[in-house]
């Protein structure tokens, strides 16, 4: 790859493009086409027509430069969004670091079940990582306010940053480990993306993954369940009458353990499905 990246002609926009993509798929990169489309649109301030239209255009040093460090650490398995410093959830951007969780699609259906009760006046946000819930929250108009909650000062510089970017002003972001923490008032939803990952089912994660984003969002280093316990033993103490508590659970998590969890409160419990059919968030509801 080095060599021909260095030779006269690839100082042209649509060379680099098919160096790059052919470059990445060798190193097992399947989406390696758009992932380049989307670094020379974001980083080149270009329009996909103008790829189209003007591929054939010299490309300066400077963006020869920014494309080859790109196409080097994507092959070595470097997440996208952390080269990008962005990522899509529900439709907004959102400014990501190796700090936060890359926000996933699956978790969009906390927003799509909350948006199904109208709007709420308190929100809890545990774990908020990047912020992407909470904003999403205010954006989509289901929440007046929100305490979003984490244990890292350095996701919380994240969610802040996100927080000024689309200047949602009602989100108070907070350091709060909240394993080890009594709350003090009660919140009309809570939702929650929790470290849901067991210990053992962690060491198997693809590389992309573990050896790149935050290990204590991904997994609480036992059976994935001490999250969901913790929530389940405090939302009495926590959630608001006729106040709801969204959380997702992961694919390694069986509906029947958390479904045990929350049944002893004495709460309502209803379960939603993803794209793929499986189970991914449950909704409890405070009737008592």
């Amino acid at each position: 790859m080095k060599n021909k990246f260095f030779e006269p002609n690839t100082f042209k926009l649509n060379e680099l493009m098919l160096l790059g993509e052919a470059f990445l798929l060798e190193n097992n990169i399947e989406n390696s086409k758009k992932e380049i489309e989307w670094f020379v649109i974001d980083k080149f301030q270009l329009k996909l027509q103008d790829i189209k239209l003007n591929n054939k255009k010299k490309i300066s040093e400077k963006n020869k430069f920014f494309f080859i460090d790109f196409i080097k650490r994507r092959s070595q398995g470097y997440p996208f969004q952390y080269i990008l410093n962005k990522s899509s959830f529900y439709g907004y951007d959102f400014f990501v670091t190796e700090d936060t969780l890359i926000p996933r699609p699956e978790t969009e259906l906390i927003i799509d079940v909350a948006k199904k009760h109208g709007s709420f006046d308190f929100c809890l946000d545990i774990g908020t990582g990047s912020g992407n819930l909470s904003i999403t929250l205010f954006k989509e108009k289901v929440v007046k306010q929100v305490h979003a909650i984490d244990i890292s000062e350095k996701a919380l510089l994240v969610a802040e940053k996100n927080k000024k970017i689309h200047g949602e002003t009602e989100i108070s972001f907070e350091k709060i480990d909240f394993l080890n923490y009594n709350f003090k008032k009660k919140y009309d939803l809570i939702v929650a993306n929790p470290p849901y990952i067991t210990k053992k089912d962690y060491k198997k994660l693809p590389t992309e993954i573990k050896s790149y984003e935050p290990k204590i969002a991904l997994t609480d280093f036992e059976d994935g369940l001490t999250f969901y316990k913790k929530i389940s033993k405090n939302l009495p103490l926590i959630l608001n009458k006729n106040g709801i508590l969204i959380v997702e659970i992961g694919l390694e998590n069986t509906k029947k353990e958390i479904d045990f969890i929350f049944r002893k409160s004495n709460f309502i419990l209803k379960w939603y499905k993803d794209l793929n059919n499986n189970y991914r968030a449950l909704k409890v509801v405070h009737s008592c």
